[in-house]
């Protein structure tokens, strides 16, 4: 397949939306000849568009295998699985869901799973539980609305959740600490095998013992 030339590389050519006397000089011409190169096929279809242009417009919205409407819920998790491993390469993603496009894929991902996987604690970058001090605060407040129900007044609930968020904060700041100091002690510890293991290596000369002088102390 030939390289689609950037529409930007022609300044005569239209753009913006398609019309439907378009649409179908392009469905005629592909389902006549098929696409071949794109750089070719705007001039033998009468269309005065980019290759690329022509070629979004098949590929996202005229081809006649295209699958419309609602993702499923296999699809959403397999969608899922793909972006963990494939991270943000929707053509490849959407190789795997047959008759769904990469910018259609794209979309479903930015408009919903992405959204749904932060609700659920989820990092939808690593795909892994979230930690974030954000997060956090926010599971605090979720519980604490959870769990105080009608039982307080509004201002009552404020404080509650101020103070549930100072505590999560100290929380998160004696943990960061604790880490500190676990690695400080564990440089000391190879540090004192370091020291101890140089004795070893080189000991101290010792000095000899007078017996004589001993006996003499000694009486």
């Amino acid at each position: 397949m030939g390289r689609s030339p950037s529409c930007a590389d022609d300044a005569n050519v239209k753009k913006g939306p398609w019309t439907a006397e378009e649409d179908q000089k392009l469905v005629d011409y592909i389902n006549k000849n098929g696409h071949g190169s794109w750089r070719i096929v705007p001039k033998q279809a009468g269309l005065n568009r980019c290759g690329k242009s022509c070629r979004l417009r098949w590929t996202n919205y005229l081809r006649p295998d295209i699958k419309r409407g609602k993702f499923s819920e296999e699809e959403e998790r397999l969608i899922i699985n793909l972006h963990s491993v494939l991270g943000n390469k929707w053509s490849k993603i959407a190789a795997h869901l047959p008759g769904r496009t990469d910018n259609e894929i794209k979309n479903f991902w930015n408009t919903r799973i992405r959204r749904k996987l932060l609700n659920l604690g989820i990092d939808p970058h690593t795909h892994k539980p979230r930690t974030d001090l954000d997060h956090l605060l926010n599971l605090s407040q979720l519980l604490c609305v959870a769990q105080l129900g009608n039982t307080m007044n509004p201002l009552d609930a404020a404080f509650k959740l101020q103070a549930d968020a100072a505590q999560l904060a100290q929380a998160q700041l004696f943990q960061n600490l604790m880490q500190i100091m676990n690695t400080n002690k564990a440089a000391n510890v190879e540090s004192d095998g370091f020291l101890a293991l140089q004795e070893n290596t080189n000991p101290k000369p010792q000095i000899p013992l007078n017996k004589e002088k001993i006996q003499y102390f000694l009486g």
